[in-house]
This record gives C-alpha cells, sequence and structure tokens, in this order.
C-alpha cells in the first residue's frame, strides 16, 4: 500500500489489495467474521431507516422523533444510537455518518419521507464501502506517510474509497434491487456478509 500512496499507480493498488485479501486478512471468510459487527450495526441501519421490525435488544431509532431537525443533527443522532460500543465503534459510526450524509445530500431540514428506496440502498452500499475503506486505511497504518504532499495522500485516499465503492456496489446492488423494504435485519446482515466474501474474492484474484 505504501507503494501505490507514494506512486499513485493503479497496478501498485490492486497488487497491495491482492495482498491485503489473501495474506494480511487470511482471505474472504476470514474477513467476514472480523467484520461481523459492521454487518451487525448495518442491520440495525437498514431497520431504522426501512422500517424493518427490531428483534429485543437490537438497536434502532424512531426516525419520526427527527422530524424537523437539521439533517446533519439527524444523521449524527442516528449514527450515534446505532453504533455499538466495541473495538469497530468509531468506524461504524463514522461509517454511518458518511452514508447518510452522501445518500441524504442537499436535504437540509430532516423529514422521514425523504427516506426512500434510493436512499435506503444508497445508504447500505455506501456504509459498507465505507467501513471497508476505514478498515483497510487502518489496518495499513504508516503506508500512508509514504505520500510526498498532503495532496498526494488525499488522491490514495479518493482513489482507495472510489475502488472499493465500485466493487461493492457491484456485489451488493444486484441483491437489494426489488423490494428493498422486503428484507429482514438479518437478510441485510447476510448480505452484507456475502458482499464482504465477494469482495475479497476479487481483490485474492489481484496480482
Amino acid at each position: 500500500m505504501g507503494s501505490f500512496v507514494s506512486s499513485g499507480n493503479r497496478n501498485d493498488l490492486q497488487h497491495a489489495l491482492g495482498h491485503y485479501a489473501r495474506e494480511a486478512t487470511g482471505g474472504s471468510g476470514s474477513a467476514a467474521r472480523r467484520m461481523g459487527s459492521v454487518s451487525r450495526a448495518g442491520g440495525g441501519l437498514y431497520g431504522t431507516l426501512s422500517g424493518a421490525p427490531a428483534e429485543p435488544g437490537e438497536r434502532t431509532v424512531d426516525l419520526r422523533n427527527l422530524t424537523g431537525l437539521p439533517c446533519e443533527l439527524a444523521i449524527s443522532t442516528i449514527a450515534q444510537a446505532l453504533t455499538p460500543v466495541d473495538g469497530d465503534s468509531e468506524k461504524i459510526r463514522a461509517a454511518i455518518n458518511h452514508a447518510l450524509a452522501e445518500a441524504l445530500d442537499g436535504v437540509e431540514t430532516f423529514d422521514p419521507a425523504s427516506i426512500t428506496d434510493d436512499v435506503i440502498v444508497n445508504t447500505m452500499i455506501g456504509y459498507l464501502a465505507e467501513s471497508i475503506f476505514l478498515q483497510i486505511v487502518h489496518n495499513a497504518g504508516k503506508a500512508w506517510n509514504k505520500a510526498d504532499t498532503p495532496i498526494q495522500a488525499i488522491r490514495a485516499e479518493i482513489e482507495l474509497r472510489e475502488l472499493i465503492k465500485v466493487v461493492v456496489d457491484k456485489h451488493m446492488a444486484p441483491r437489494l434491487a426489488g423490494n428493498i423494504r422486503s428484507l429482514s435485519r438479518q437478510q441485510m446482515v447476510q448480505i452484507e456478509r456475502q458482499a464482504i466474501i465477494d469482495a475479497w474474492k476479487e481483490w485474492e484474484d489481484y496480482q
């Protein structure tokens, strides 16, 4: 990853992701297990947005209580309420914030009616992609210090984030087609886990 950050070369990025998927994380099955907290939180996020019933003890938010709030504050409230207390909490909170901010871009005052089917789909894809991005950046550690300038580091982050988003979208979007609100929370968790496995398998082939 350091070579990619330093050079900006796409081939270096693919080589880094291939090594990351095969060696650093132990393959697709291991990655899906390690990101179990991310998937479960995603199920809660989906349930909150879609109105899917929650099991006892599951985190959820009544969106009606957020009506009229500035959208940024509503998003922050949702992220805070759905974030578990574990080692992934910071990453999950940031990913929920990022995904909702992108999906609700342009909405100034929160209204539950603004949570359309497209917003749900875009949020779920964006949430998982951002979670994976944050995980890779965290694991890469000092590799980001290889950039000669801050702009170079930002460009590397943008390219990595975009590549992840494309791959997650490819493997996740077909499973969300149709009536998005018909899924259960647990079905969404399984969709996320399978998308992680599929993305890792694709990256394992990168040389």
